[in-house]
Formats: structure tokens, C-alpha cells, sequence
């Protein structure tokens, strides 16, 4: 176990949380005596903003507002002498979106289990911006107040607090507080840039990198070793993983992060292909114990073959999680898994919830008899809970429906080694001004990633499997496993200058870039939990392009 509940571990984290505080109060004090020589000080700011507009959402012709995204940020720097510097940053994020939309995006929720004729393929669908009636049609939604704005001081609104110490020569330096670091040759996909986890909840199509990578609680020392030799270590102890919203319809649990929020997941039995009908789903973080455990890093950067190369190691947490069952609920009184509805909420433990889905005669048996034709009344198997035969609505009972409890597993380590490689190619020249472009190499070896399994053994008949939404019913031991990948970067950066176009002020920047993703021993593997059918390609592959020009730069 890498996190503990021990009443040490609760005061030492109240200690770190201390010196954060005193920290931080310590470093905004020195901003307060502002040296009144100007070169000294600097202090800025911006305001973004953009509004996005989508289209034809779920088959409704409809036009409406998308994520409207701004930031407030404030920066300031101080550098009272050559050996040390002071930043502090801080921004507001919001977005407009749930107070404009009114109720209108709709995202996709459970298998709609009035529709036997799609094989409960079809689902009902939420809203993501306003609550749901609990009340079919519309009984599904959440109104994601809480992403209206993010404002956790310390979480959200420090975007760097640091100060950087420098010896005289400028080569040892020793940087402490909240900051962020990039690493890596990748733009867009992460191979390397591994240091920091990402705020999914706010991602754009014109946000930058650095504005997604989420800051931490860091020590960073770097040292020039010799002329062309430098060293990197760095030490986290401030655990951070990403932060992103699943949309999730279940009552109990409801969640919109909006146009961005990652969709509920279709709940397929893969062996029939039918629908899940009649299940939720109520997820629950599991995370590193806050200041309990640390990551840690190196980076070795050199000369070599005409340009820079480094050599990476990072030992630390996964940023984004596995799924793992921890139990369920049994709601007596409602088909829509709706608890304050219910006669009863009849809790059910690990084993009972997998026998509840997989021995012989439940859920999955009920599912697979009604894709082959032979379900007959009588044999859906929450009858003897007092629920309603589905297949036989008038023998009486009361409606029912099943939550899972699932545990969004953060506590995995990640452990990864990796190259990169960047050089002008001189050798080639290339348009009008005669132009070289830049080779880009990364590659990263992860040892021992986690990942779900999308199909396990049947739990009770030897020889039997459970696929798809199935094989995430099971223990930690059949539900999770772990594999080697190694990823590969290759790519090209051009700036363009165009024969012809005499008044071309600034370069069309032009990069190309190929990745290679590989997995051993992919079979059955989920591409990301909870979504089934994702699959783990053995090489997955993906190619970018990317056209970028300044105008009206004057």
C-alpha cells in the first residue's frame, strides 16, 4: 500500500500543510516591498476569454453554447540580486458555460431499459448543465456548478509561488515551491512531459500545454556538470494526479464537466452485445495520501551528434486512473438507481456483487438468455428481492436497480525511463530564405503500467469468460493486470517562408509528428477504464500536423 490513515501520517500532513501556508504567506511578503529600483521588479497580467458554439448533438438538430472558458491571472517577478528570484502567479479560471446553456447539451447516460427492441443499445441521456427531475423522460442531469469557477487557493489558483536561488557562476541552482516543469520533445501526446499531471476540465483547442499541466509542491536542483553536461533531480512530495469529470447520470453520484466531460461509458455485455440495463455506476477517488509519498525524477541533458539529448528517469504515481470494484447497492423501489426513491438500499459486498452479475442464473446468464430468445418470465434474478419481472410486469413487485461501486484507482506507480533527441539539420536548406528544419526524438520506457482487463475468467464456471462491461466485475486480482509500453516520437519542425509572397512578414510554422505506441502482451487490455471496447492496440499509432502563422503582429 503506498497510502496510509495512520494519525502520524494525519499530522505530518498538517505540518507540511503549515509550512505551505507559511510558505506561501512568506513569499507574498516579499512582493509587498517593492524595491524601488524598477529593473528589480516586474509585475504583468492577461484576461482570456473565448466561447465555444456546438452542433448536432445526439441526432438533435440543435445550436447552442459550448465551454465558455476566461482567465484572470496576475504574475509578478522579483530579483533583488543576481542569486535569487521570486515568482509568484496566480489565476482565476471559470467557465460560463452552465449558466448559458440552460439545461440544453445533453450527454449520453445508462441503456434505456424501456427499449428491449435495441437490444438496450439505446440510452437515455442527461443534461449537463442543469439538474435532472428524477423523473422519466428527463430524469437525468447535473447541473456542474462546482466547475463554474476554480477557486481552491492552493489547488487551483497558484499557478507558480517559487524562489530560485543561483550561484554566482549561474551554474548550480536550487528552486523551491509551486512551479510546473516541461519535459520532453512531444507536442500534444505526453511521453516524457510526465513530471506533472493535467487539468482535463479546462482543455481548449488553443490552450497551451503549460496551461493544462497542473502545478506542485516541488524542489528542483540543477547543476552544470561540465560545458555540455548538466543534471536535473527533481522532488515532489506533493502527489498530484489529473483532474478531470466523468458525466455521470447515477443520483448518487451525478457529475457534468460539461462539452468536456468524459462521456458515461456504454455498458455492453460483449459476448451478447445487448445492454446493461438497469445498472449504475458510483465512483470514488483513491489517492495517494497527500505529503505521505513523493515522486521523484533526474534528467541528464547533453551534447550529442550535432544537438541535445537527454537521458530521463521518473518514479512517481499514474495520472490517470484504473477501476476497481469495491461493491454495490441494491435499489428496492426505483428503476432509475435513485435512493432517496427506494423502499430499501440493500447494500451488497464484493462477492456478492460478483455473484450477483456472474454465477449461473444472474445478471449476465438473464442478459445472454434474452439475445438468444430463451428468457422466459419468471427467470430475472431480482424476483426474490420483491423486484418487478421485467419480462412479466403484471405477476406485481416493485422496481429495481443496481449501483456499483467503483474505486478510481491513483495509487499505481509509474515507473519510466526515457530518451530524448533534438538537432537543426544544417545539412538541409530548404525555400527562399534557405531554412533548416529540427528533428525531434523521444522515447520512453514504462515498466509495469496498469491497465484493466476487458475480458476475465467467469469467476464461477471454469473455462467461461466475461467480456466487456462484465470483466470489470471482479476482483482486483482478475479485473487489473500490468504491462510493459514503449513509446516512440519522431518528428519535424519547419518554418515556411513562401517564394512569391514579398510582404510575408513571420513564418508558417510547420510541424509534423509520428507516435508509435507499444504494448506487450496487449490482448484484452482497456485503452483507458471504464470504457469497454477501447482496445489496446499492439502499435498504436498516430500521426499530427499542425499549420501555425502570426497575424497582425505589428
Amino acid at each position: 500500500m503506498n497510502y496510509t490513515t495512520s494519525k502520524l501520517s494525519t499530522q505530518t500532513a498538517s505540518g507540511f500543510k503549515k509550512l505551505i501556508t507559511v510558505a506561501s504567506v512568506s513569499l507574498a511578503a516579499l512582493f509587498v516591498v517593492i524595491p524601488t529600483n524598477a529593473e528589480e521588479f516586474w509585475v504583468g497580467g492577461r484576461i482570456k476569454a473565448g466561447t465555444g458554439i456546438y452542433f448536432d448533438r445526439l441526432n438533435d438538430s440543435s445550436v447552442g453554447w459550448g465551454p465558455s472558458q476566461y482567465v484572470v491571472e496576475l504574475q509578478a517577478e522579483w530579483s533583488p540580486n543576481d542569486n535569487i528570484t521570486v515568482i509568484g502567479d496566480i489565476w482565476l479560471r471559470g467557465d460560463r458555460f452552465y449558466d448559458l446553456d440552460n439545461g440544453k447539451f445533453r450527454a449520453p447516460a445508462f441503456p434505456n431499459f424501456t427499449s428491449p427492441q435495441s437490444a438496450f443499445l439505446d440510452r437515455f441521456d442527461m443534461s449537463t448543465s442543469s439538474d435532472g427531475s428524477l423523473v422519466l423522460p428527463d430524469a437525468f442531469g447535473a447541473s456542474g456548478k462546482e466547475l463554474e469557477l476554480l477557486d481552491d487557493f492552493d489547488d487551483e489558483m497558484i499557478r507558480e509561488l517559487s524562489i530560485r536561488f543561483t550561484n554566482d557562476e549561474g551554474s548550480f541552482s536550487v528552486k523551491l515551491g509551486k512551479f510546473q516543469r516541461g519535459w520532453g520533445q512531444a507536442d500534444g501526446l505526453r511521453l516524457l512531459d510526465i513530471l506533472n499531471a493535467q487539468d482535463l476540465r479546462q482543455r481548449t483547442l488553443l490552450a497551451d500545454t503549460d496551461e493544462i499541466r497542473i502545478p506542485a509542491w516541488t524542489v528542483a536542483v540543477t547543476a552544470e556538470l561540465s560545458n555540455n553536461l548538466s543534471l536535473e533531480l527533481i522532488y515532489i512530495p506533493e502527489v498530484r494526479h489529473s483532474e478531470f469529470v466523468i458525466n455521470n447520470p447515477t443520483p448518487n453520484s451525478k457529475k457534468s464537466g460539461g462539452g468536456f466531460g468524459f462521456p458515461f461509458p456504454r455498458l455492453i455485455e460483449g459476448q451478447s452485445g445487448f445492454g446493461m440495463p438497469l445498472l449504475g455506476a458510483r465512483t470514488t477517488n483513491r489517492e495517494v495520501k497527500e505529503w505521505d509519498n513523493e515522486e521523484i525524477a533526474a534528467r541528464l541533458k547533453f551534447d550529442a551528434f550535432g544537438g541535445e539529448a537527454t537521458l530521463n528517469v521518473f518514479y512517481g504515481y499514474q495520472d490517470l486512473p484504473v477501476v476497481e470494484l469495491t461493491g454495490s447497492t441494491l435499489h428496492i423501489g426505483s428503476f432509475i438507481n435513485d435512493p432517496a426513491a427506494s423502499v430499501a438500499n440493500v447494500p451488497l459486498g464484493l462477492p456478492m456483487t460478483i455473484g450477483a452479475i456472474h454465477a449461473p442464473g444472474m445478471y449476465v446468464d438473464f442478459i445472454q438468455s434474452l439475445a438468444n430468445g430463451t428468457a422466459a418470465p419468471g427467470t430475472f434474478p431480482l424476483i426474490p428481492f420483491g423486484c418487478l419481472d421485467i419480462l412479466n410486469p403484471g405477476a406485481g413487485g416493485l422496481p429495481c436497480s443496481v449501483t456499483a461501486d467503483f474505486d478510481l484507482d491513483y495509487t499505481q506507480r509509474q515507473k519510466t525511463v526515457g530518451f530524448s533527441f533534438t538537432r537543426d539539420l544544417r545539412e538541409l536548406k530548404f525555400g527562399p530564405k534557405k531554412v533548416s528544419p529540427v528533428l525531434r526524438l523521444e522515447v520512453t520506457y514504462e515498466i509495469d503500467k496498469a491497465f484493466n482487463r476487458q475480458v476475465i475468467k467467469d469467476p464461477f464456471i471454469p473455462g467461461l469468460v466475461a467480456v466487456g462491461t462484465p470483466a470489470l466485475i471482479g476482483t482486483k486480482e482478475d479485473t487489473i493486470t500490468h504491462r510493459d509500453q514503449i513509446s516512440t516520437l519522431i518528428g519535424l519542425d519547419y518554418n515556411l517562408w513562401l517564394s512569391g509572397w514579398e510582404n510575408q512578414r513571420s513564418s508558417i510554422f510547420m510541424t509534423s509528428q509520428f507516435f508509435n505506441i507499444h504494448t506487450k502482451d496487449h490482448e484484452n487490455l482497456m485503452f483507458q477504464a471504464p470504457y469497454a471496447f477501447l482496445d489496446v492496440e499492439e502499435n498504436q499509432q498516430y500521426f499530427t500536423q499542425t499549420y501555425s502563422f502570426g497575424l497582425l503582429n505589428d
